[in-house]
């Protein structure tokens, strides 16, 4: 069994810069414990071999782990989760890297998008709004926890052939 090495800042910011990655981590970090084939059914537009060499580098990063295992017809089938430390990143409310890994990850899908010879903000429906208001922090809190809400009803959603990935980000900043 290869000896996991610690990741610095560096390695970790190199590691979530790339789209691939930081999807699957998002993909664990809402679904919880998974495995690879049921990240490949949810992810289908990232070839097979590209997810499972992505995972292996999480892994051999310390951000993901193996929490689990099962023997499937002669396979030993993991089952991921993120790392404790990335889980506490990104639970905190001072998750510097987070935050900085998300904003740069954003930066890049809209380069990615952008660099494309099909690149059709009207047509694929791309929006961007920022919208100053005042709220107690208890109103804040009630329109976080609506805006929640109306995305979980949507997270569960199965690929079908009218559907594609749409990256929504709410972000709350001070003004």
């Amino acid at each position: 069994m290869s000896r996991k090495k610690e990741s610095t800042a560096y390695e970790t910011q190199r590691l979530l810069l790339n789209q691939v990655r930081h999807r699957i981590l998002q993909y664990i970090n809402h679904h919880g414990n998974v495995t690879v084939r049921e990240m490949g059914e949810a992810l289908k537009d990232i070839p097979q071999a590209t997810l499972y060499r992505q995972v292996k580098l999480l892994s051999e990063s310390g951000l993901i782990r193996v929490c689990g295992e099962r023997q499937v017809r002669g396979t030993l089938e993991h089952t991921y989760t993120l790392d404790g430390r990335l889980t506490d990143d990104i639970a905190s409310a001072n998750g510097d890297t987070s935050v900085q890994f998300t904003l740069l990850s954003i930066a890049q899908d809209f380069a990615d998008y952008y660099s494309g010879k099909d690149a059709d903000p009207g047509r694929d429906m791309l929006d961007v709004s920022s919208t100053p208001m005042l709220l107690s922090d208890e109103e804040f809190a009630e329109y976080m926890a609506g805006v929640k809400d109306l995305t979980s009803r949507y997270m569960g959603n199965k690929p079908t052939s009218e559907r594609r990935i749409r990256r929504v980000t709410l972000i709350s900043s001070p003004a």
